[in-house]
């Protein structure tokens, strides 16, 4: 229409004014997303600290002799088997930390043995993830013609698998043979049994006396590169989740050759020294 009451019409291309408010408005509103959109743009960041320790090994050895199964010290006459009659015979009461055989009494024609029944206990108690062995072996070599031997309580043969008490007492009985010689040296043991050797490659120390570890004047032969191996095991000492001590026993066996010595009144034999080495 050429015009209306209120003026010339016009068309909608020569409204310009009506684009830009709806342009406007399309700004606007991106303007005010925007602040939303970046609030949910985070990520999460992961550190680390690493801790690191150490726990410390604690090991004790303990030995008694003329064991019982508790374990305690005895102290009794002690019960000795002789290879043959009249070989050894029993001499009053004992003493801690000490085995008895009284007077042995040697065959011209074949070796003779005396075995000391329930002679030590060895209790070892340890947290060492590594395990642990035990050694024995003598100070000294004995006189010429004179060997010991070693048989385990509570397994066939050595090393032992320790365990907690009672301890295993010892079975023997009747005659139990002698060990095997060539010439004046102890070469093997009755079933079962095996040599305790001199130790080497170690020294011994000033003292006199048989004993626990750190016992005032104790004797021993330390360290030493050869030794029976009483017992051992791959782990600590542990029972019902806690650490206990576990044992190993055995009884012992004085050998004489038909040819060993005579020997004093005051003769005490070689110590035997109980070694605890942890893996």
């Amino acid at each position: 229409m050429p015009g209306s009451a209120f003026g010339p019409s016009r068309d909608a291309k020569d409204l310009p004014f009506v684009k830009r408010p709806i342009a406007a408005s399309a700004l606007a509103a991106v303007l005010l997303l925007a602040p939303a959109s970046y609030a949910r743009a985070s990520t999460t960041q992961t550190g680390g600290a690493q801790i690191q320790w150490t726990s410390a090994a604690t090991s004790s050895l303990s030995i008694v002799t003329q064991y019982s199964t508790t374990p305690t010290q005895g102290n009794a006459v002690p019960t000795l088997l002789p290879s043959a009659a009249g070989v050894c015979a029993g001499a009053g009461a004992e003493a801690n930390f000490t085995l008895s055989f009284g007077a042995l009494t040697r065959n011209s024609a074949a070796p003779t043995g005396c075995l000391y029944k329930n002679a030590i206990a060895v209790g070892v108690q340890t947290n060492d993830a590594s395990g642990f062995s035990v050694q024995e072996y003598l100070d000294a070599a004995p006189t010429t013609g004179i060997g010991i031997c070693a048989f385990p309580n509570g397994g066939a043969s050595f090393p032992l698998a320790p365990a907690i008490a009672p301890v295993v007492a010892s079975g023997r009985g009747g005659n139990p043979a002698a060990g095997t010689y060539a010439g004046q040296n102890l070469t093997g043991c009755a079933a079962g049994g095996n040599i305790v050797p001199p130790g080497a490659g170690g020294a011994a120390n000033a003292g006199t006396l048989p004993g626990n570890p750190g016992a005032p004047g104790l004797q021993f032969y330390s360290p030493s590169t050869s030794g029976l191996t009483m017992m051992t095991m791959a782990g600590p000492t542990v029972n019902g989740g806690a650490v206990v001590s576990m044992y190993g026993a055995e009884d012992v066996q004085v050998n004489l050759s038909p040819n060993a010595a005579s020997s004093t009144a005051g003769q005490t034999g070689a110590f035997i020294t109980i070694e605890l080495i942890v893996n």
